[in-house]
């Protein structure tokens, strides 16, 4: 069965059998396969020991045979010799006459010729043939007896234990191989009986006929035999080990194929018992059907996520568990992937049996036999609902403000960008509100950060309020918000929505039992006048915010090109003040300050200046604000406070009792460090720190925290004095003045200016002074233009003045003029 289409390549995992029980099967085939091996070598051993003794019998029978034949040949002479009567021969030095037969008469005869013959023993004769002849004669015998004419016939013990036994008649043969002449061989001896042609001859010895007389014996030769005995044996032993290899070599592979066989049904049984196990304890819910859909099985998960026993499915069908969640259309497509491609994976809503739904990634494989056919259908889903609610989540997270619930930048710049292509699509006009709050920061800094969260979130209610369903509102970060007026008709329905915007933003908003007020600033940017992309209208609109907030916050302005020219100027004054600052590009000028009772100069007041090499001298307010929004205030006002020190220490060495007034901007304050720089520009410059004066805005003074107050002691232990400028312009209760450790109040010019025509401003400096004085606090009153400004306030008890009839600002060469009572005029002086 495979589990995909015939002819596709299909992914099976692979299964391991255990290591005992691979070792198990090892161990048994090599036990197995030891018994067949020593069976074998036995069967083998025993085949050889039994062809080995036919061949060694096999050898003694030809043996034995050949002794036969000599003995029978043997025999057959004598006998022929002894039924004639004997041989008569010449006699010769080789054939004397017989000395053991001359008892009988006939033994020398003459023949008819004259010539002389002796008889010859038969014995005797065979004797000499075998010593004359014994090449050709072949297997050599005797005859030996006990009783014997001649010696050399005589038995050795052997022979006579044989004789001994063929006489009475226990054997008639015997056989025995011993060595002869250090060789070995086959000895065969039979009993030779008296007859009556023996009686010529041996008659005189008292033998009856019938009688053993004694043996003759024939000695074979064994090692032509044995010769062939070795090689047939040698033969035998090379074909049974031959078979002994093969036998061996068969055993080995029928060992490793009974492994291989075993290992196989092993991991069957492994796998089957895996896929049991992975089945009934798969993490996923998995049912079996047949081609009809009919469930066969289910696993325990499928019960556990559906609240379906197996009983309650097993022959139903799948449908149980649908949640009519999806149309016929969903079915029908998901049925023909499965039969094109032999698998459907996705998303899937089902229902369990309580009629809970939930969502199920599910998993449908067509599983194939042989010929291509369906057999089964698998289906395994798990429950991933907590998942997708989980991304629903992260996907929500990732495109709205966690705090507000309004969309995030991600999403508003789709949103925008959508709003641009439909109105370009519609050819309409589209919107673009940029917010940014007024007083936001105060909120967030004196109430602390869970009420600045509830302040954005009222806010984001107000928003909601103010605008169309289809319209867009979104947090950009921090206080800033954006709004998205698709389909307008013209600039004036954006305006409509600004000051609805402005309108609900400006009622108080309860939070923690007070009431807060804040607004907002607003930029508009209009689509497609001010750009053609969200880019330019989020761009442009950010302008026309920020210069709504220079104009005086709490309004809306819609952008225009101009706005972009100063918003370009701004960028290049940004680059040129950060170059200024590691260049050093700044000046001091030095503006003097009158005591009116001396009707002298006590001091001045140290003011920067920026010589620009190009864009010659910049104006104070038109770099001191930016300054403080790059963070680079500190650093210039230290500068300032060093040449100041540097100058007043020269000055007071050339005997002019004066002291230095330098500002400070609150950016000084966010960190603890202030008082430790201005301790070392009084040490570096030598400058007596009570002739140092320090001047704060009287706007930061009232928003002074805890830890900026701390720094404040601190600057006073120091020595160095503390001023409030632009006093009057804070609209605040005096009632700090108390808590902080100030020496002097500088009235604001605003006050001064027009104080000899107006007795509002009059009695406000006279209210003034007498507060200050009360507190033990110096007057100084800026911005004197004329002598009856000076009249009024000497009436007034005024302690100092400073302003433009006394001196402008100047540069150190020229204040050392105005100081030794030189009159520098308006030219001299640059403004």
């Amino acid at each position: 069965m495979q589990s995909g289409p015939p002819g596709k390549a299909s992914n099976d995992g692979i299964v391991t059998l255990a290591v005992t029980e691979r070792r198990r099967i090892f161990d048994l085939v090599i036990r197995y396969g030891a018994a067949a091996v020593v069976l074998w070598t036995v069967l083998l051993g025993i085949s050889l020991w039994w062809n080995v003794s036919r061949q060694q019998a096999t050898t003694l029978d030809l043996a034995l045979n050949t002794a036969r034949s000599a003995f029978n040949k043997d025999l057959a002479y004598r006998r022929w010799a002894s039924d004639h009567g004997g041989v008569y021969v010449e006699p010769t030095e080789k054939t004397p006459p017989s000395p053991w037969m001359s008892h009988l008469p006939d033994r020398d005869l003459v023949a008819n010729d004259g010539r002389l013959l002796t008889l010859m023993n038969p014995a005797y004769m065979l004797r000499e043939m075998m010593a004359d002849y014994g090449e050709d004669y072949g297997i050599k015998g005797r005859i030996v007896g006990i009783v014997t004419l001649n010696p050399n016939n005589e038995a050795d013990p052997w022979e006579a234990e044989a004789i001994r036994q063929f006489d009475t008649g226990r054997i008639s043969e015997k056989l025995e191989v011993s060595a002869i002449g250090g060789k070995p061989h086959l000895r065969l001896i039979k009993p030779f009986m008296m007859e009556e042609s023996c009686q010529k001859c041996h008659g005189h010895l008292g033998f009856p006929n019938g009688s053993v007389r004694g043996a003759v014996g024939v000695s074979v030769p064994l090692e032509p035999y044995l010769e062939v005995e070795r090689h047939a044996i040698r033969a035998l032993a090379v074909t049974h080990g031959g078979f002994w290899l093969v036998g061996v070599a068969g055993i080995g592979l029928i060992g490793r194929r009974t492994t291989r066989r075993l290992m196989e049904k092993a991991l069957a049984g492994e796998e089957t018992r895996l896929a049991t196990h992975v089945f009934r304890n798969a993490l996923e819910a998995t049912l079996i059907t047949d081609p009809r859909g009919r469930i066969l099985r289910v696993n325990p998960m499928f019960t556990e996520l559906t609240g379906y026993g197996e009983a309650e499915v097993i022959g139903g069908n799948p449908r149980i568990i649908r949640s009519n969640h999806h149309d016929a259309d969903f079915y029908k497509e998901m049925w023909q992937a499965i039969y094109r491609d032999g698998r459907w994976q996705g998303e899937i809503w089902n229902r369990r049996k309580d009629g809970q739904v939930f969502v199920a990634w599910e998993t449908i494989v067509a599983v194939y036999d042989e010929a291509g056919a369906i057999r089964y259908f698998i289906g395994s889903f798990s429950d991933i609902t907590e998942k997708v609610e989980a991304q629903r989540h992260i996907l929500r997270l990732a495109h709205y403000d966690v705090l507000t619930d309004l969309p995030n930048r991600a999403l508003f710049q789709d949103r925008l960008e959508r709003a641009v292509v439909h109105a370009l699509r519609h050819d309409r006009q589209a919107a673009l509100l940029f917010l940014d709050l007024d007083g936001f920061k105060k909120v967030n800094d004196t109430m602390g950060h869970r009420a600045g969260d509830d302040l954005l979130k009222e806010v984001a209610v107000r928003l909601r309020g103010c605008v169309r369903m289809t319209d867009t509102i979104a947090r950009l970060g921090g206080d800033e918000f954006t709004v998205i007026l698709d389909e307008i008709s013209s600039a004036g329905d954006a305006a409509l929505v600004g000051e609805k915007i402005l309108a609900a933003l400006q009622a108080p908003v309860a939070i923690d039992g007070r009431e807060v007020f804040i607004g907002t600033s607003i930029g508009i940017s209009l689509f497609p006048t001010d750009g053609r992309s969200g880019e330019e209208l989020l761009k442009h609109a950010d302008t026309a915010m920020y210069q709504a907030k220079a104009a005086g916050k709490g309004r809306f302005n819609f952008y225009s090109a101009e706005m972009t020219k100063r918003e370009e100027h701004r960028l290049e004054l940004e680059m040129a003040l950060r170059q200024a600052v590691e260049e050093g590009q700044f000046q001091v000028h030095y503006q003097p300050q009158k005591n009116l009772a001396a009707n002298r100069v006590t001091g001045f007041e140290a003011l920067v200046r920026w010589q620009h090499p190009r864009l010659g001298m910049i104006p104070p307010l038109d770099f001191i604000p930016l300054a403080e929004e790059m963070h680079l205030i500190g650093r210039i006002d230290l500068f300032v406070m060093r040449q100041a020190c540097r100058q007043g220490r020269i000055w007071r060495d050339q005997g002019h009792d004066i002291s230095m007034a330098v500002n400070l901007s609150g950016v000084n304050f966010s960190g603890d460090d202030l008082p430790d720089q201005v301790r070392r520009v009084l040490e570096e410059t030598g400058f007596p720190a009570g002739h140092l004066e320090l001047e704060i805005t009287e706007s930061f003074v009232i928003d002074l925290e805890v830890d900026q107050r701390e720094v404040l002691q601190r600057l006073r232990a120091l020595g160095v004095n503390l001023a409030i400028d632009d006093f009057g312009t804070g609209y605040s209760s005096l009632s700090y003045l108390k808590r902080l450790p100030v020496n002097t109040l500088k009235i604001d010019r605003s006050f001064v200016r027009d104080i000899a025509r107006d007795s509002r401003d009059m009695m406000l400096v006279s209210s003034i002074i007498g507060i200050a004085h009360s507190l033990g606090l110096k007057v100084v009153a800026e911005g004197i233009e004329d002598l009856e400004q000076i009249t009024i306030l000497e009436t007034q008890e005024c302690d100092e003045i400073q302003g433009y009839l006394i001196a402008r600002p100047m540069p150190a060469e020229l204040a050392d003029i105005f100081m030794t009572g030189v009159q520098a005029s308006d030219a001299a002086v640059p403004r």
